[in-house]
């Protein structure tokens, strides 16, 4: 490992500054730990690190991001990992003029155990150096890397995310209100609705603050909550209202069907 290849990570005491300070640890890098009120200044950062890591809040992300700019150089190299992507370049874009860029986004929290099989979206802003590093690296780990536009990244985690975590928070909610026996519905679950209790019980460990951050920061998550809202008004005036509510449940069933043979085909089969 050549010896000033050092990587800074900005905000590696928090969860995912933690997680990815280890990975590259592991890796056989030497690490550079900055947060508030803790270790080098950004100048120092700069001169001593060859990457740098920027893992913030997205409310603090342009803060950093100014202040962190007159002191990188040409032969710096700076990402972030931030679960947005048209602010987050913009503002890359705006404030760093030296050194190459590269924006990612890692679809995966900071307990995971192996990088195997996830999924980290990048988008090269400039340069070529960092590109090549960052994949060759991170598929070596066994992530797989998926190229994406800002525009579309944002769209996707409108559904991937904003939905996903609106549906399980409503979810959650609809079972705390209905003042069923938690153990009872577990013990009485069909597989199928087992699958979404599991899926639901990965909120134990997450931080309401960003779970929150991403619903709301997200400039295309209002269209799917009311697309969401649109979809449950109209089944439930058809199934509670119309004259013939069976036929419209089937209607909608195919349709839901048919994109459940779409991604039947997409998934690889387990055997």
């Amino acid at each position: 490992m050549d010896d000033n290849f050092r990587i800074g990570i900005v905000g590696g005491k928090g969860k995912m500054g933690n997680f990815f300070a280890n990975f590259f640890i592991e890796k056989g890098y030497e690490v550079l730990i900055k947060d508030v009120d803790l270790g080098p200044s950004y100048e120092e950062l700069c001169k001593t690190s060859k990457v740098i890591l920027l893992s913030v809040p997205l409310d603090r992300f342009p803060q950093v991001v100014s202040e962190l700019s007159p002191y990188v150089q040409e032969e710096n190299w700076v990402f972030d990992i931030c679960s947005l992507k048209l602010d987050p370049v913009r503002i890359m874009r705006r404030y760093i003029k030296k050194g190459e860029i590269l924006a990612t986004h890692p679809l995966f929290g900071p307990y995971e155990r192996s990088l195997q099989n996830r999924i980290i979206a990048y988008y090269p802003i400039r340069g070529k150096g960092i590109k090549a590093w960052f994949i060759k690296l991170f598929s070596s780990a066994g992530a797989k890397l998926v190229y994406v536009p800002p525009r579309e990244h944002d769209r996707m985690m409108g559904l991937i995310q904003v939905m996903n975590h609106f549906f399980l928070v409503l979810f959650g909610n609809i079972l705390a209100e209905s003042k069923l026996d938690l153990k009872r519905i577990v013990d009485l679950s069909t597989p199928s609705f087992e699958g979404i209790l599991q899926v639901l019980r990965r909120l134990a460990w997450q931080e309401e603050n960003l779970y929150a951050r991403i619903q709301l920061d997200n400039p295309f998550g209002r269209q799917f909550r009311r697309l969401f809202l649109r979809e449950c008004k109209w089944l439930i005036k058809a199934l509670d209202y119309s004259e013939d509510p069976e036929r419209i449940f089937k209607e909608k069933f195919i349709k839901a069907k048919l994109i459940a043979k779409e991604l039947d085909e997409l998934f690889p089969r387990k055997d």
